[in-house]
């Protein structure tokens, strides 16, 4: 008597599998693409709006090696700048800060070799006002 060999298929199961890994890895490499292209990033500065042009501007004159004692926000178009040797900067927002804060770099330089000392320095017009 021959015995009837049913022989099942051994590879349903293992295809069903990684025909669902297939459909899970796709969607979400989809749903990756998605969030990282199309969206935009939703931050929230714990500073708020008025803050973050301060810490720029305290980044650059960290960056050009100027000691400053603070940064505050004199009026809407100017910032005022308290440097630690004891003298006042004022920037306008209105012009290019990098540029102002390179110049003010030069000019410490230049009085710091001459043994001078700035009262105030203003940016805000088209010629920098200096007293010594």
């Amino acid at each position: 008597m021959r015995q009837k060999i049913i022989r099942r298929n051994k590879k349903f199961p293992s295809r069903v599998v990684i025909i669902c890994l297939f459909l899970i890895a796709s969607v979400c490499i989809i749903l990756y693409l998605y969030l990282s292209f199309f969206k935009k990033p939703f931050i929230v500065s714990p500073l708020g709006k008025s803050n973050t042009k301060d810490i720029d501007i305290a980044n650059l004159l960290y960056k050009e090696n100027i000691p400053f004692a603070s940064v505050s926000i004199a009026s809407d178009s100017s910032f005022t700048v308290n440097l630690l040797g004891g003298g006042e900067v004022m920037l306008s927002s209105k012009k290019d800060i990098t540029t102002q804060i390179s110049t003010l770099q030069l000019i410490l330089k230049r009085l710091t070799i001459e043994g001078k000392k700035i009262k105030i320095l203003d940016f805000r017009f088209d010629k920098t006002i200096l007293k010594l």
